[in-house]
């Protein structure tokens, strides 16, 4: 028997690399799997085709398609602004503050008729509630930790105490739950008093031709960070502050979607001895190779909020998977990972000038940058995809096995 799997998210695939490689491990070992999703662009949605084109057991469903401009796109974008309104200035915690779709994400969702579903993002996990509460199979990825996420600005809108209820069912009601991270897994299960979600790191495979390109540490460094959009709280200030300490010419460069004002910003902030360039998006299937091309990744997180001090981003894990050193910010997440093969170097939440006089140290060192990528390469191959995708094809097995002792 072929089982359906129905996976819900809420953005492209090709952004959310995630839900790409569960998705594609699931088609690879006989499931069949449909993927919920929400159109921004068309371009997008081109890529997202363009990524599962060879695996025909993957299909992908929109619920919303806000690059149309039409009444239902409208109406979409006004009852995800109403969610907000009713969070902020009436303090009514409702799901559609969670996304776009709100009211057609449960009915698409029952259509699939799939065996399981695994929920990803806040308001697919909001969906698999209800999917729960009508009798079907869920289980959920926590991506994040969605009630303890986002600077307190962005959080004015966020309905909280409706996601902390989801992230209580989704440990305790899901037929299992994943996490990203040891540090994320064990503070869910202190917060919630639960069962400990399983952890999935969001590692890829193993790209071993990406490591033996020859590098040069002795010349100007070229320093690479990337998101899917440039803006404050991910540590890049607090960065670009370090830098005036260092004499030794170096080139920043920084990935992503970016508002003017924030790149204005940056240019001003950078010392005029050093370099600050910024990159487009590139596709999915592009990123490793363009990571390649720079010297040493940028892993720059702060401590706060939570979300982002527990979590592993699958920014560190590609940086290892293209062969790059790692300067990382000490995060509960990231130490966890660092600590291992320490591939690069830690740099503490607040330097104090001797941590500052060591990463400068490091960075005029070629022997201990290129000893860092040779461990970031033993890294790569310990965190990669190849081990990890086997406990998402036991986690399905057994929930499906689970599944069929109830229907006996």
């Amino acid at each position: 028997m072929k089982y359906k799997i129905g996976i819900l998210s809420q953005s492209h695939l090709c952004r959310n690399p995630r839900v790409l490689k569960e998705a594609i491990t699931l088609s690879k070992n006989g499931y069949e799997v449909c993927i919920l999703n929400v159109v921004f662009s068309k371009q997008l949605q081109q890529q997202d085709f363009d990524l599962v084109v060879d695996y025909p057991s993957i299909s992908i469903q929109n619920v919303s398609d806000l690059s149309l401009n039409n009444f239902y796109t409208f109406c979409d974008k006004v009852i995800f602004r109403l969610g907000g309104f009713f969070v902020k200035y009436l303090k009514i915690d409702n799901p559609m503050a969670l996304g776009y779709g709100t009211h057609k994400h449960l009915k698409k969702s029952k259509g699939l008729n799939a065996d399981l579903y695994i929920c990803h993002q806040e308001l697919a996990a909001y969906t698999g509630t209800r999917l729960i509460k009508a009798g079907r199979n869920v289980a959920f990825d926590l991506e994040d930790w969605y009630s303890a996420d986002l600077l307190p600005a962005a959080r004015e809108k966020r309905p909280v105490r409706l996601l902390k209820k989801i992230e209580y069912i989704a440990l305790t009601q899901g037929l299992f739950c994943t996490t990203t991270s040891h540090a994320l897994a064990d503070e869910l299960a202190r917060v919630y008093k639960s069962k400990r979600p399983e952890v999935i790191y969001n590692v890829f495979p193993f790209q071993g031709d990406l490591h033996k390109r020859r590098k040069n540490f002795a010349k100007s460094l070229n320093l690479f960070w990337f998101s899917q959009t440039i803006g404050p709280g991910r540590g890049i200030e607090e960065f670009i502050a370090l830098l005036k300490y260092l004499n030794t010419k170096i080139s920043l460069n920084l990935l992503g979607t970016a508002d003017p004002v924030y790149k204005k910003k940056l240019l001003s902030l950078i010392p005029k001895r050093h370099e600050l360039y910024f990159h487009d998006l590139v596709g999915e299937n592009e990123l490793a190779q363009k990571i390649s091309d720079f010297d040493i990744g940028l892993a720059l997180e702060l401590d706060h909020p939570p979300s982002r001090n527990f979590t592993v981003t699958n920014k560190f894990f590609q940086y290892l998977q293209a062969g790059l050193p790692v300067i990382a910010t000490e995060t509960a997440g990231q130490k966890e990972i660092f600590t291992k093969f320490k591939p690069g170097f830690m740099l503490p939440q607040h330097p104090a000038k001797a941590d500052i006089d060591r990463l400068i140290a490091w960075l005029n060192n070629p022997n201990a940058i290129q000893a860092a990528r040779t461990a970031a390469g033993a890294a790569a191959l310990y965190f990669s995809w190849d081990a990890e995708s086997s406990k998402i094809l036991r986690l399905t097995s057994n929930a499906l096995e689970l599944k069929n002792q109830f229907t006996d």
